[in-house]
């Protein structure tokens, strides 16, 4: 689990874009895709990702989807912790 005061950076080796009003994510490695980690986001973890650029803790970033989106806390933290730790899990995320 990411403590509160993390501030997570989305990892250099992916490849972020929009395609036909999706968010993909393609993880690049040794000069290739590795299509087998390809993440199709939806708006809530299009929101979490855009943050995740180590200027929002994710305090921060629970708060502002908590501000934007029909959800409680408890589902809020639920939701950003798997999302963080598939992401963690593909080495798409960094955490100091």
């Amino acid at each position: 689990m990411i403590t509160t005061d993390a501030q997570p950076t989305r990892s250099d080796s992916v490849v972020s874009r929009e395609i036909a009003g999706e968010r993909v994510l393609v993880p690049i490695r040794r000069d290739a895709a590795d299509l087998e980690s390809i993440f199709v986001l939806n708006e809530v973890a299009s929101f979490v990702w855009d943050r995740l650029d180590g200027q929002h803790s994710l305090q921060e970033i629970q708060q502002a989807l908590l501000d934007s989106f029909d959800v409680s806390p408890d589902e809020a933290e639920a939701d950003i912790q798997e999302f963080l730790a598939q992401l963690s899990e593909s080495g798409l995320l960094h955490v100091e």
